[in-house]
């Protein structure tokens, strides 16, 4: 069996992850001003004020979840939706 031992930290390589997955996917959360990752594969979404009253796994189809609870909405990395902003110059 053959382990791959990288020296770049997790938090880099899930950023390229991300960055790989926009690049073949276009216009989706993974590039979006709004998203904030989670993991490699699903992130929140920031767009909106939290809502006490929502339970962001249940959007994913989740009935129980091992991210942090969230109260914006969760998504998948290749989600898109009409808010979709990827401007250059956002920090």
């Amino acid at each position: 069996m053959l382990y791959v031992v990288s020296n770049v930290p997790a938090e880099v390589q899930t950023q390229k992850s991300i960055d790989a997955s926009y690049a073949k996917t276009g216009p989706c959360c993974a590039g979006c001003d709004y998203w904030r990752w989670m993991s490699a594969t699903v992130g929140e979404c920031v767009r909106f004020p939290p809502n006490q009253n929502h339970d962001a796994a249940a959007g994913l189809g989740m009935t129980s979840c091992s991210l942090p609870r969230s109260t914006s909405n969760l998504t998948k990395r290749d989600h898109w939706c009409g808010e979709f902003r990827d401007d250059p110059d956002h920090a």
